[in-house]
């Protein structure tokens, strides 16, 4: 550590600098100054880790020298002499980031003591700074190395491949204790606009952005690496035991419609759901099968335990929640339910499913409902207060009000009508 003093009296550095045991700070050099003017030409030609300064000087005072430090040299921690105890002089020093505060005469081992907690806190300052640079380098690095685990597995370089990716979650080291990552690929399938197209490095930026404030309650980081300009690996990361996998699904089901529905491009999103934690070799084998099943013609969602065929994931969904729709309209079902039921998130399904069907959600249950209903008029002999509750209706006249609402008549005039003829 090298400390500069500062006094406009030659005498009381000289015994600053006598008096003082510099070996057990410690410190490497001991500058001396007798005039802001001096000590700024010290610290501009020499490292100075501390300045220590009297605050009245003629010409320019102590406070005035360390507003100029402090702007041009941050990192300096400053210590102010004075024999002056004026309140008003300490509450100035303190807001202008001075480290202490000493009135004169003070002892020598006063000032070692003081002495000894700025190097303390320079330490811890040299510490965090090291660590904060060698962290932003880390991160940079994370896409590189994510480029490198992509291109060695196109080469079939597996080993390499999953040897790497076994030690990427090291690389988040500094934002979690134990670290778990969750793989997808990104396919984009067309441009909004003809003769249209980001540049990549646009592309990883706005993916990473996007997933990482998705992810921004669990302090999820994101990896991007491009494989061509239109495949691009994400990896999301975070911390180990805070996500289970219905909530990776939901903020992919999230992901995807915020990218439909604002980016200026189609895409096609392919992630690794339950089981993340294997060879990356298997996971690239895994989603490299789904992208050619797709063929790269439809955008969506291709989950791999879904029990979906490649390429047709949207109407497969639908199929499924019609199914479970039908089998269950004694319930009063919700979109939550069966969106949750087909684990999509709930305005996703509702947008595809109306897409699929031509009906609203609610609609179309209302619809099947009353066909059903229908069905049972005729072929039962069952009450119709029955009836509406096997159709999920508690309230008979609200059954009945709805029921003419669709056929026009009333659920007795209904009966009565089919039963003649």
């Amino acid at each position: 550590m090298n400390v500069l003093l500062v006094d406009d009296q030659q005498s009381i550095v000289d015994s600053l600098k006598k008096g003082i045991r510099w070996e057990r700070i410690p410190a490497d050099n001991v500058y001396t100054a007798c005039s802001a003017k001096e000590a700024k030409l010290l610290i501009m030609n020499f490292e100075v880790d501390v300045l220590v300064t009297d605050i009245e000087m003629p010409e320019e005072n102590g406070l005035s020298l360390v507003q100029w430090t402090k702007e041009k040299f941050p990192d300096i921690e400053c210590v102010f002499l004075t024999s002056h105890a004026d309140f008003s002089y300490a509450k100035e020093a303190i807001r202008m980031g001075g480290f202490d505060y000493i009135l004169q005469p003070a002892r020598f081992e006063e000032v070692e003591n003081v002495l000894k907690k700025v190097l303390e806190n320079t330490k811890r300052k040299k510490r965090l700074h090291k660590l904060q640079h060698s962290k932003n380098y880390v991160i940079k690095q994370r896409n590189t190395i994510l480029d490198a685990i992509i291109s060695h597995i196109s080469m079939g370089k597996s080993e390499e491949a999953d040897y790497e990716y076994d030690h990427f979650s090291d690389l988040f080291q500094f934002d979690y204790e134990s670290c778990a990552v969750y793989p997808a690929l990104v396919q984009i399938l067309r441009w909004k606009r003809i003769n249209y197209a980001w540049d990549e490095k646009l592309v990883r930026l706005v993916l990473g952005n996007v997933i990482e404030e998705l992810f921004e309650s669990l302090n999820g980081k994101a990896a991007i690496s491009g494989m061509d300009q239109d495949m691009f690996w994400l990896v999301l990361a975070a911390e180990r035991g805070r996500m289970d996998f219905g909530l990776w699904k939901q903020r992919m089901e999230e992901f995807y419609q915020f990218m439909e529905e604002n980016m200026e491009f189609s895409l096609a999103v392919y992630p690794i759901g339950e089981g993340a934690e294997q060879k990356f070799s298997a996971i690239y084998k895994n989603l490299s099968g789904r992208l050619q099943g797709n063929g790269g013609k439809k955008s969506g969602l291709f989950w791999d335990n879904d029990g979906q065929e490649p390429g047709e994931p949207e109407e497969d969904t639908v199929k499924c929640a019609i199914d479970y729709i039908k089998k269950n309209l004694h319930k009063n079902i919700t979109r939550a339910e069966v969106a949750d039921r087909v684990h999509l998130h709930e305005d996703y399904f509702s947008k595809v499913f109306r897409q699929q069907t031509g009906d609203t959600f609610k609609d179309y249950v209302q619809m099947e409902k009353m066909k059903l209903a229908q069905e049972l008029l005729v072929k039962s002999r069952l009450s119709i207060s029955i009836i509406a509750s096997k159709v999920g209706y508690d309230n008979f006249s609200h059954f009945s009000k709805m029921f003419k609402k669709i056929t026009n008549k009333t659920p007795y005039e209904y009966r009565k009508e089919n039963a003649k003829q």
